[in-house]
């Protein structure tokens, strides 16, 4: 079987490397690859890690290393053939056919677990756990289109803290298909530049004013998977184009309407998220108020009379919210009764992508991180 190849990115020698690509081009596979080379190399485990707990339960996540089961049983000459999940870890085994009953027989298992699961959603619960030396922490599947957890970077942060300790040496792998261009992760990392990243390329990052680095592959479409997967995702829809090539999906937003620039605009506002800035304009069209968001490319101005919605803020001025629920002036009230009413347009589908994931931090984002 075919799968991703980690070793020009490992060789940038990051802490966290973050592989993005096409669905099914054997992300997850060669991360569990590389946990098992390393386990059975010097016996060190690792770390699984997905969001919510229902991830990391036995009949969702049980099967993760059984395509390696040949391949364990040649590298172990033959002391174990497959792997079993019990109470968070995986651990190597050999399982025979019986003569007698015709069912498979576990004969041996390792009494180490090669690999330990951890879900961030419940990261509290692992605080005070020390678990041992680790290799490789795998985040696999960090961008989602749904939803992500309230200051859910500061819970992972926390939980890779209850896994590592004050260890050096362990390598971070954030594994996802390329589902969400503005994902919060991103604006977190400092990964300002990401989402315009050429395909096929890999960019490395100094975090903040430390010396961490952190290194970014934008996998190269795989041809031979798209050949496979053309037949089936052939449909005139940009989302589907994260399967076939592993560009971002995108969706179709509402664009504004045609005629809008020939009415007045009444406010606007900003929104400054993920590193990167959009302008909100309220017009009073045809007798009612609908918003209209762009990008902003200029630099933005007059920063203590401008209403701004921002990730972050401790300056005390009311025009500066962090979430769309709370505010009281007339404007604020106005932007939420629009947003909550739906009349709301973008100028393209990647401003919608933009917004998007705002919103999904703007009213839920109800405490102030700290």
């Amino acid at each position: 079987m075919a799968y991703y190849d980690y070793t020009e990115l490992l060789a940038q020698g990051a802490i966290y490397n973050l592989i993005i690509g096409q669905r099914s081009n054997g992300k997850t596979f060669g991360a569990c690859r590389l946990i098992l080379e390393e386990y059975l190399k010097t016996g060190t485990p690792s770390a699984y890690i997905r969001r919510l707990e229902e991830q990391i339960k036995p009949k969702n996540i049980e099967a993760l290393f059984n395509p390696h089961s040949a391949w364990i049983d040649e590298q172990t000459q033959h002391k174990y053939n497959s792997v079993v999940y019990r109470a968070g870890g995986f651990y190597l085994a050999r399982f025979e056919l019986s003569d007698k009953t015709g069912r498979f027989v576990k004969l041996a298992q390792d009494r180490t677990p090669f690999c330990r699961c951890y879900a961030i959603a419940t990261a509290d619960t692992t605080k005070g756990q020390d678990a041992g030396p680790v290799a490789y922490v795998v985040f696999d599947e960090f961008m989602t289109r749904k939803y992500y957890l309230v200051n859910e970077f500061i819970h992972y942060q926390n939980l890779l803290s209850s896994i590592i300790r004050d260890r050096q040496g362990v390598r971070i792998l954030m594994l996802a298909n390329t589902v969400n261009k503005y994902c919060p992760y991103f604006g977190e990392m400092g990964l300002r530049e990401i989402a315009d990243q050429d395909q096929g390329t890999i960019a490395v990052y100094t975090a903040g004013t430390s010396e961490t680095k952190i290194a970014v592959e934008y996998c190269a479409s795989d041809d031979e998977q798209q050949k496979k997967v053309s037949s089936y995702f052939c449909f005139d829809n940009p989302q589907l184009n994260m399967i076939s090539t592993g560009a971002w999906e995108i969706a179709s937003y509402r664009h504004a309407p045609e005629d809008t620039g020939d009415y007045d605009i009444i406010f606007c506002f900003f929104v400054v998220y993920g590193g990167k800035v959009a302008q909100g304009d309220i017009y009073m069209y045809k007798g009612y108020p609908i918003i209209v968001f762009h990008k902003k490319t200029s630099e933005l101005r007059k920063i203590e009379t401008s209403l701004i919605y921002m990730e972050d803020n401790d300056d005390g001025n009311p025009l500066h919210q962090i979430s769309l629920t709370v505010g009281e002036t007339r404007a604020h009230k106005l932007i939420r009764q629009l947003i909550k009413q739906n009349k709301f347009f973008f100028d393209t589908n990647d401003t919608g992508e933009y917004i998007n994931n705002w919103l999904k931090f703007a009213l839920t984002n109800t405490i102030v991180k700290g």
